[in-house]
């Protein structure tokens, strides 16, 4: 297909992309935050979390996501909008770095906006993405902008080029152990390809390098001073324990990698090589390397040499660490060029266009339906059409304002949630509290009042706090005494949905007034 027959109507322009990708993303943001204020998955935790500052805040994550969330609160508030905007603010840096290099490796505009927009086809980004994603969707942008700031680096050569490097990879390693695939597997392909090792310069690495330590270091010295074992547990978390011999890990990790990495890639890797094939596959004509640019095949041979890489650096890491705990939602680092590579390959040979056509029709097709299926969900949330728990759209706002309103004096009191999910939502309606979840207890002083909130379950199950206290993690001993107890209450919440009667579902919270002293108030 030459070249200049290729349309270059609007949406595959920059501009166009740019548009495309802005409004997608906003159209989703808006979406979620309109019908619904409450905090789902993962959201819940970091709400409490970012109550105060800190250097650190779990070992299993680094600490920027928090860091940056607190920045944002200080604006929107403990609130969904303060999530929202700034996971699709990190999402759009994502694909705007991710833009920027598919341009330098595919000469084609048009392929070149369809490898970006190709996203929506992964389930983990096009659906998963809307709820729960944190530290991911900085793992996301840092990583599409280390790849963009190592090219730079690479043609430019300039300090300018080093210092985004350098400030890619501290955002990086902040933000999820396993970026550092990232940087590792586009070194590597520098260096073990001819032309791209006689483009580096060391002096400009050791730039990047300096400032990318700088950054990592508050973290670095959190760990080092709360003496918590980083590396170790890190291992214990990948490897679910120690059960079974190390060749039956090795194995099982493996398998788990292999089928994690093939989730990831769907529906976009059956999609692509369906309507794609003869291109990739088949006989097509091979266009010239040197037409029309040589460095554009260069950067795409590079990018494709570096996803090969990451590859390798992933099998060898669950063969030497016997890692078993592997995860669909733990392959973005590892597959971040996927999309990129394919069209760069497509880019190269002859291809149909009522091939571009379809594949463009269906991406549009699969965002209309995530799109419908998230807006039935928020209208009639129940458990046919949300999934059993439908925690986005548990009525928490509604228990914060009758908490309020029958104890006006827990605005200012400490909240003890015996789940992640209550202490979070919790923090939206109730943000000048002092709140402690399992996970989290904050150093600012006792407060004169203090409440245990627990979910006693939907549609009159009833559960105590003892057994509220098990599930979530907090040591039998804190449980408050009866001479503590000054007062319980029970609060009923009613589910919202379009069609249903109110009360068609509903949850019940437990509510204990308690000695402030109490050891689990502290």
């Amino acid at each position: 297909m030459p070249e200049e027959t290729v349309s270059t109507r609007f949406w595959w322009r920059p501009a166009g992309v740019v548009v495309l990708i802005a409004g997608y993303l906003l159209l989703h943001l808006l979406l979620r935050g309109y019908f619904s204020p409450t905090l789902s998955t993962d959201d819940m935790f970091e709400n409490v979390f970012v109550q105060e500052l800190k250097l650190g805040y779990q070992v299993r994550q680094p600490p920027v996501y928090e860091w940056l969330l607190y920045g944002v609160q200080k604006i929107f508030g403990p609130t969904i909008w303060s999530f929202l905007v700034l996971k699709y603010s990190l999402v759009l840096c994502f694909a705007l770095f991710l833009y920027g290099v598919a341009r330098q490796a595919i000469a084609n505009e048009k392929l070149a906006a369809l490898a970006v927009f190709s996203w929506v086809a992964f389930y983990q980004i096009g659906f998963n993405l809307h709820e729960g994603v944190t530290h991911t969707a900085v793992l996301m942008a840092a990583s599409a902008a280390t790849v963009y700031c190592f090219l730079w680096v690479l043609r430019d050569k300039t300090v300018g080029a080093a210092v985004c490097l350098g400030l890619a990879v501290g955002l990086g390693m902040l933000s999820k152990h396993s970026y550092v695939l990232v940087p590792a597997a586009m070194f590597l392909a520098a260096l073990s390809d001819r032309y791209w090792r006689g483009q580096i310069r060391l002096p400009l690495l050791v730039v990047s390098g300096v400032i990318a330590v700088l950054m990592y270091s508050p973290y670095l010295y959190w760990v080092v001073s709360s003496e918590q074992a980083l590396v170790g547990s890190a291992l214990n978390v990948m490897r679910e324990g120690e059960q079974g011999s190390n060749v039956s890990r090795i194995l099982t990790g493996e398998l788990r990698l292999l089928t994690s990495l093939l989730g990831f890639s769907a529906p976009f890797l059956p999609l692509v090589l369906l309507l794609f094939f003869p291109a990739l596959f088949g006989k097509g004509k091979v266009r010239e390397r040197t037409a029309p640019d040589p460095e554009v095949y260069r950067v795409g041979q590079l990018l494709q040499r570096a996803l090969l890489i990451s590859l390798a650096l992933a099998f060898t890491g669950v063969l030497l660490s016997g890692a078993q705990y592997i995860k669909e939602r733990h392959m973005h680092p590892v597959l971040l060029l996927l999309p990129l590579v394919i069209f760069f390959q497509i880019s190269r040979r002859t291809y149909a266009a009522r091939s571009v056509k379809i594949y463009s029709s269906v991406l549009a097709v699969l965002v209309l339906v995530v799109l419908g299926i998230r807006i039935f969900g928020f209208l009639a949330p129940d458990k046919k059409m949300c999934g059993g728990y439908c925690r986005h759209m548990k009525p928490y706002e509604d228990l914060g304002e009758q908490l309020k309103a029958q104890f006006p004096e827990a605005a200012q009191a400490t909240i003890v949630s015996l789940d992640e999910y209550t202490g979070g939502n919790l923090r939206v309606t109730l943000p000048d509290a002092r709140h402690i979840i399992q996970s989290f207890q904050p150093s600012s002083d006792q407060r004169s009042d203090c409440f245990i909130v627990w979910d006693m379950g939907d549609d009159g199950t009833n559960r105590g706090m003892q057994s509220a206290l098990s599930s979530g993690g907090f040591a039998s001993s804190k449980a408050p005494t009866d001479g503590k107890t000054l007062r319980s209450h029970q609060i009923d919440v009613s589910w919202p949905h379009l069609w249903k009667k109110e009360n068609f579902r509903k949850t019940t919270f437990g509510i204990a007034k308690v000695d402030s002293d109490s050891e689990i108030c502290r």
